[in-house]
């Protein structure tokens, strides 16, 4: 099984076994794959019947497999074990799905799993995010009329204010910790900028007084989730980050049921920045290890 690193031409190839994209989370989703592939060195093999992937350096480590037919499971799995007894792996998968979990289960392998809290996923109604109702919202709500007191604005699309977007992001970054991760979250915007219409984006920037502020990116994965890539907003305008979330849900959420904003990597502040939009639930992800038998 020879793997190789993710590029724009793969998406053909994601689009055949993901399309339509069946899972809420992210974690194989090729918009998001490919701008993180850098970061996560995204490899990517494939048989007639099942996509594959990988990710990591020194220390790689495999998801489930994708198929589009059931009775190809078994196969699929196979090979990958194959492949992974063959580098003398040990037979771990990661970014796992309760549906793929529940594959395993009647395909009989023998198994463990824990959950993987960090990597879980933050699932909000676009419903309240467009709304901001009842007490839970009342500090979004103060901070979301804030910004409509103190700033007149406009609204454009991304596609229409793309260089001001990248000059935003490359600020934002210069004022940062200036991390790996985001810094590669950096180039993976401006990817996603270059090649807009290879994707199903849509966005949209807010400008103060003539300048961009803030903007986002997204995009619809399926027939009811709207998945949140990109948020950067200037943190000295009082109230922006709400606006922001509102206005795209307004923009892009009519008939999407749920919109998914990632995981938190375990990082405190930002676990606390997710938790504070009020997630009707958090979608699971677990590490899997097989019983060598």
């Amino acid at each position: 099984m020879d793997f190789t690193p993710l590029t724009l031409d793969s998406k053909d190839l994601f689009d055949k076994f993901l399309t339509p994209f069946p899972y809420k989370n992210c974690s194989s989703q090729f918009t998001n794959l490919y701008m993180w592939r850098k970061y996560q060195q995204v490899a990517h093999a494939h048989t007639e019947d099942a996509l594959f992937l990988r990710k990591g350096g020194e220390s790689p480590y495999y998801t489930a497999p994708h198929y589009k037919d059931f009775s190809k499971a078994k196969d699929a799995y196979e090979a990958l074990f194959h492949h992974m007894d063959t580098l003398g792996q040990k037979k771990i998968l990661k970014d796992v799905e309760r549906s793929q979990l529940d594959d395993l289960e009647k395909l009989g392998y023998q198994f463990s799993y824990i959950l993987d809290r960090d990597q879980q996923e933050y699932i909000h109604l676009v419903e309240d995010l467009q709304s901001y109702p009842g007490k839970k919202f009342h500090k979004k709500r103060n901070h979301f009329n804030q910004f409509l007191r103190n700033y007149p604005y406009t609204i454009k699309y991304v596609e229409n204010c793309m260089d001001d977007c990248l000059a935003l992001a490359k600020q934002w970054f210069d004022e940062s910790d200036q991390s790996p991760a985001l810094y590669h979250e950096l180039l993976g915007i401006e990817d996603l900028l270059l090649h807009w219409e290879a994707f199903s984006l849509k966005g949209i920037g807010v400008y103060v007084e003539g300048n961009l502020k803030g903007f986002t990116i997204l995009e619809a994965i399926n027939h009811e989730v709207l998945l949140n890539h990109v948020e950067k907003a200037d943190k000295e305008v009082l109230g922006l980050y709400t606006f922001l979330v509102q206005r795209a849900m307004e923009a892009f959420g009519d008939g999407l049921r749920y919109t998914n904003r990632e995981q938190d990597m375990g990082i405190v502040g930002l676990r606390k920045s997710k938790e504070s939009y009020m997630p009707v639930f958090l979608e699971e992800k677990f590490i899997v290890t097989f019983t060598e038998t």
